[in-house]
């Protein structure tokens, strides 16, 4: 068995960057205050329009660990639902990420989550996240129409 002891790892060839399984390649870190008021049922409505979460991965074989803090209200709403689009396409759907059935109290929700992407791309990716509801009310980064502040990362990670 060898073993391999450096102090420094230096790139080669400007440009090709350091590819070590496991390790952090890029890490983007999107805030803000953006709040999302769902009023009507069934149809899916993006959060977080204040700011478009995207990352160009440095190698096709890297995964996306993409992570997500929010809170929220939600009332008499039998199933409220959370999504993450990558350019457009479904990646993830949580079916009742939260639910509350009490007509006259609103409830707190947390719309945090962690997911890992396998894009397989060197391309420019847009994630979008997106919540639903059948019924009643929902609210994403608001404590009765005051803002709080939301985060988002997305972080490359070689393979």
């Amino acid at each position: 068995m060898s073993i391999l002891k450096v102090d420094t790892i230096n790139e080669k060839t400007s440009g090709n960057g350091v590819h070590i399984a496991g390790h952090v390649i890029q890490f983007k870190h999107f805030s803000g205050t953006s709040q999302t008021d769902v009023n009507s049922n069934g149809n899916y409505f993006t959060v977080h329009t204040d700011s478009t979460f995207s990352i160009t991965p440095k190698f096709s074989t890297s995964l996306i660990a993409i992570r997500h803090y929010a809170g929220g209200l939600v009332q008499n709403c039998s199933s409220a639902y959370l999504r993450v689009q990558r350019n457009g396409s479904t990646i993830l759907e949580n079916d009742r990420h939260g639910y509350q059935n009490l007509p006259s109290n609103w409830s707190p929700i947390n719309w945090s989550f962690q997911f890992i992407d396998t894009p397989s791309s060197t391309s420019a990716l847009t994630y979008t996240i997106q919540v639903r509801k059948d019924g009643g009310y929902l609210r994403v980064n608001d404590y009765a129409a005051t803002p709080n502040t939301y985060v988002v990362t997305l972080e490359e990670i070689a393979q």
